[in-house]
């Protein structure tokens, strides 16, 4: 066969069209014997390799790529292909089963259109008929791994036709297996080779195997010859073939797991952790091997260039076959990686320096609420008040009358302290008894929870909002993909502010500055549970998103169904909430028991000097006030006496003047004879002496 290339001037001499290529074969490769055998032997070859282990719900989507420009017969045989699948799918009364048909084209560019995840279906199979190596690494590059629908994990036929490549149908399979294993991760390969015009070989990748895993292997299957499959049992061959693609073996198989150390789930020592008792489980179960890494990495972002950072980046460049540490998928994840099932959840919350504890005087004041308070100083002004109205208007004694007096009384029978007070009449002395009463059960409710206040005083004002955190000039941050779950018009105030640096990774080192109110993190509920400084600091009450956890791989993983298999019987035979539940328990009651132990004894209250401060301080009070009052009684007495000086000074004197004359007018003295002078005789009958007034005269 020889390739002719004619220019435009001599194809097309009015320039209208592209420039042609034209291919010249011997006539032995010409007509409908040579193409119709190859149209037969896909027909056959996809009845039995297009079936997938997983029961679909929904037709199935083959994908076809029509490639322009090719030499014959394989043109030929891609138009009559095709040209039977569309006649398929406008059948009115379908005999063969309902599919979706996708055709992708190298005549122009393929547009990428953005579409919501609900309405991409992924494509199932992939049939492409090519006549070289390098029409097949340009469709698979250029064209079909652009789609929205690409699959590296879907079942690809290769018809290959090719008229100077005969007899190297080993050599072709692998290199053709090479490229897709490598370049895209294609593990489901099978290769329909033309050995003559009409005689074709099926080759499928054999790539997990016990006795060589993970090494590349072809495997020759079937024989077509005049369009038709060699073989004496039909059945028999369908048999094979879907056990050998549903019956991958693990056995001997080495996969590399890349990990983020991330307690609970995968803690420094690589061995323990809630997944990796998982992936444990399902390695016993499919009894393969791993080789794990575990890092203090992040999982990592997208960057402007497309380029992946952290285990991800590891995970796109086939260093890791999957990824575990805690990471949740986002939209991004999703639109370029595989995942697993979820087989664990989470919840993330803002963590921030735990209150001050409350000064003992002050919880002392706690025990009641400020309207409790209030209603207390309300009920001592009103028996302050009817304590005087009842004192000032019954005949009460006048030195129980004093304004001020009333109010101590009151306040003291208010707290149970006794007061010399004896209530003559009975409104008072029933008022009294009833305030007495209301005081004892004042005094016995606050007592009744001193005991408990001064072992456990409690705390301060607690930050639990993330506008606090803002208004106290916390920075705050976490990791760097959780980041964009605040790229939104509600929360963008907090996308601005967001610090995604490695000193705002929920780290003990870190959980250190916010134990000290240093910073906020935010962070899962498990890891922070199982934190030696769980005690320490506060989370908010309110998670900010709950966050699925699944493994993380790279698209075209073979035994991404195997894996779900397992992780869905661990769940349906509740593996999973056990697991889960073990974790809260030895986290919660076991470690406040183990807390707890060195408490077990007697614990004696002593008061110290933190809990009188706040009697100390009513007294200060008072003595201050007291001086106060002193010094302004005082400086009242003395500028109010200087005033009044002389007219006192008059005033007293001229009483005293009167007072003398008095005396000087009075004509008679009392005389007062002592019992002791009076000489009583025997049998004489005593009679009471009085006072007897002896006038004396002028002159004596």
């Amino acid at each position: 066969m020889c390739l002719l290339h004619w220019t435009c001037s001599i194809v097309n001499p009015d320039k209208e069209s592209a420039s042609m290529v034209i291919y010249l074969q011997k006539p032995s490769s010409l007509g409908p014997r040579t193409w119709l055998a190859g149209v037969n032997c896909l027909d056959q070859i996809t009845r039995l390799f297009f079936r997938k282990q997983e029961s679909l719900t929904r037709s199935p989507n083959m994908v076809m790529t029509v490639a322009k420009n090719m030499s014959t017969p394989a043109a030929q045989i891609q138009e009559g292909f095709l040209k039977i699948m569309m006649e398929a799918v406008s059948e009115l009364d379908p005999v063969h089963k309902r599919y979706q048909m996708r055709i992708v084209s190298d005549a122009q560019p393929y547009l990428w259109y953005k579409m919501n995840q609900p309405e991409l279906v992924l494509a199932d199979y992939y049939v492409i008929v090519v006549d070289s190596l390098m029409r097949l690494a340009n469709l698979l590059q250029n064209y079909v791994s652009h789609m929205l629908s690409w699959n590296p994990g879907a079942h690809f036929l290769i018809l290959y036709n090719n008229a100077k490549n005969r007899n190297n149908a080993d050599t072709t399979a692998e290199t053709v297996f090479q490229v897709m294993l490598d370049q895209f991760y294609i593990h489901r390969v099978g290769l329909l080779y033309a050995t003559t015009d009409t005689r074709y070989v099926f080759k499928v990748l054999d790539n997990f195997n016990s006795s060589s895993c993970r090494k590349l292997k072809v495997k020759h299957f079937a024989e077509c010859q005049e369009g038709s499959v060699v073989t004496k049992n039909f059945g028999a061959l369908q048999r094979s073939l879907d056990r050998f693609l549903s019956s991958l073996t693990l056995t001997n198989c080495t996969f590399y797991m890349c990990a983020s150390i991330s307690a609970p789930f995968v803690e420094a020592d690589c061995v323990f952790g809630l997944e990796m008792r998982i992936i444990g489980f399902i390695k016993r179960r499919l009894n393969f091997n791993i080789i794990q890494q575990c890092e203090h990495e992040s999982r990592g972002v997208q960057e402007e260039a497309g380029n992946w950072t952290g285990l991800l980046g590891r995970l796109n460049e086939k260093s890791c076959d999957f990824i575990m540490g805690g990471f949740y998928p986002d939209n991004e994840i999703i639109s370029n990686f595989w995942v697993s099932d979820t087989y664990l959840e989470d919840s993330y919350t803002w963590y921030v320096k735990l209150a001050d504890p409350r000064p003992a005087w002050m919880a002392l004041y706690s025990i009641f609420e400020d309207l409790t308070w209030l209603a207390f100083i309300v009920m001592l002004l009103i028996t302050w008040l009817t304590w005087f109205v009842l004192v000032y208007f019954l005949p009460e004694p006048p030195e129980t009358r004093e304004w001020s007096l009333t109010g101590i009384n009151s306040m003291a029978v208010s707290i149970c302290v006794s007061v010399n007070e004896r209530p003559l009449c009975m409104a008072s002395r029933f008022f009294f008894i009833s305030l007495a009463l209301y005081g004892l059960n004042v005094t016995s409710t606050y007592t009744s929870k001193l005991i408990s206040v001064f072992s456990n005083p409690g705390y301060l004002h607690q930050i639990d909002t993330l506008p606090e955190v803002v208004e106290a000039g916390i920075p705050f941050g976490g990791y760097e993909e959780s980041r964009d779950w605040f790229d939104n018009d509600e929360d963008y105030w907090v996308f601005d502010k967001y610090n995604d640096s490695s000193d705002f990774e929920p780290h003990t080192r870190n959980l250190v500055w916010v134990e000290r109110g240093k910073r906020v993190i935010l962070s899962r509920r498990m890891y922070i549970m199982q934190s030696a400084l769980a005690d320490n600091i506060y989370a908010f009450p309110v998670n900010v998103f709950s966050s699925p956890m699944q493994m993380i791989m790279k698209p075209g993983f073979p035994f991404l169904y195997d894996f779900n298999l397992m992780i869905r019987y661990m769940r349906d035979f509740g593996f999973l909430n056990k697991i889960h539940r073990d974790f809260v328990y030895n986290n919660t009651y076991l470690n406040r028991i183990a807390k707890m132990r060195p408490d077990f004894k007697e614990k004696v209250i002593v008061l110290r000097m933190d809990h009188l401060q706040g009697a100390f301080s009513i007294l200060s009070v008072g003595v201050c006030v007291s001086v106060g009052l002193f010094l302004a009684e005082l400086l009242v007495f003395h500028v109010g006496g200087r005033c009044s000086s002389k007219s006192g000074h008059k005033k007293r004197q001229r009483k005293r003047d009167k007072t003398r004359k008095r005396k000087r007018n009075k004509s008679s003295e009392e005389i007062v004879i002592y019992w002791n002078e009076i000489h009583v005789q025997k049998d004489m009958g005593s009679t009471p002496l009085k006072r007897r007034i002896v006038h004396k005269s002028a002159d004596e």
